[in-house]
């Protein structure tokens, strides 16, 4: 597995990722704390910034070698979600399944400008092989909301309350796209499993992982890459509980094992 950490904040400091250091996994470190621009908006000059260091890492993980890999992508809190936007590169239709308790659907206050809350939005208008979206666990009032807010699209976002749901209606439904991509913001988890910065979901871990493994199980080897966000800030009072940064590692480390 190729495993990419992207680090804004500093919170990975405080974090092990020692399931990162297992047999046969390839990992690298990216530090973008020195970039301006980032921190929930992504203006002009933090995304051309990101690209170079996105393409510089790219090219460092395939002198190490591998191919056939499946990609997992970690880029710190909720607040950068907009990364799974930046990182979609794909030459062949697929689909995009978001894990997340927001629907990340609302332009932001000046305009079409990239954001955390509107990364998917700007997917579906502007990346042309991505077929559709599926959003599971978000708040149901912030989803009939953005369907109210983008009726053009309600024909290509479908929305699950749960992995159950979703479950169900692909397993009596043939695929739009062959390949998927796969995005998760922890805050879809329930604050007993662990603390993020935004609000939360009430979906339980066990949840999440039957859910991530039918879909590795469903799509194999065309799974394009997996995403996650959603850690807890450096300076939350209760980043060092048992809810904090060891949740947050356990569960990136949950989540890895469901595609294992």
């Amino acid at each position: 597995m190729k495993v990419t950490v992207f680090d804004f904040t500093g919170i990975y400091e405080n974090e092990s990722f020692d399931f990162c250091k297992r047999e046969g996994f390839r990992s690298l470190f990216v530090d973008l704390k020195d970039i301006s621009g980032t921190n929930c908006i992504c203006d002009d000059y933090a995304f051309e910034e990101i690209r170079k260091r996105i393409i510089a890492s790219e090219n460092t993980l395939n002198v190490q070698g591998g191919s056939g890999e499946l990609s997992f992508r970690f880029f710190d809190n909720g607040n950068y979600h907009y990364m799974s936007r930046i990182l979609m590169n794909a030459t062949v239709p697929f689909d995009l399944v978001v894990f997340d308790h927001h629907p990340d659907m609302k332009w932001t206050s000046y305009g079409e400008i990239l954001s955390c809350g509107c990364w998917v939005l700007s997917a579906l208008k502007n990346i042309s092989e991505l077929s559709r979206v599926y959003i599971v666990g978000a708040d149901k009032a912030l989803m009939e909301e953005a369907y109210a807010d983008n009726p053009e699209y309600k024909d290509r976002v479908f929305y699950f309350e749960d992995c159950m749901s979703l479950r169900q209606m692909f397993e009596i439904t043939e695929d739009a796209a062959q390949s998927i991509y796969i995005s998760v913001d922890k805050d879809v988890l329930s604050r007993d499993e662990l603390i993020t910065n935004w609000d939360q979901g009430e979906m339980t871990l066990e949840e999440l992982k039957e859910g991530l493994s039918f879909l590795k199980a469903h799509y194999g080897e065309n799974i394009v890459a997996v995403d996650v966000c959603g850690e807890c800030a450096p300076d939350d009072p209760d980043a060092f509980s048992e809810k904090g940064f060891d949740a947050g590692n356990r569960i990136n480390a949950a989540i890895m094992d469901a595609f294992s």
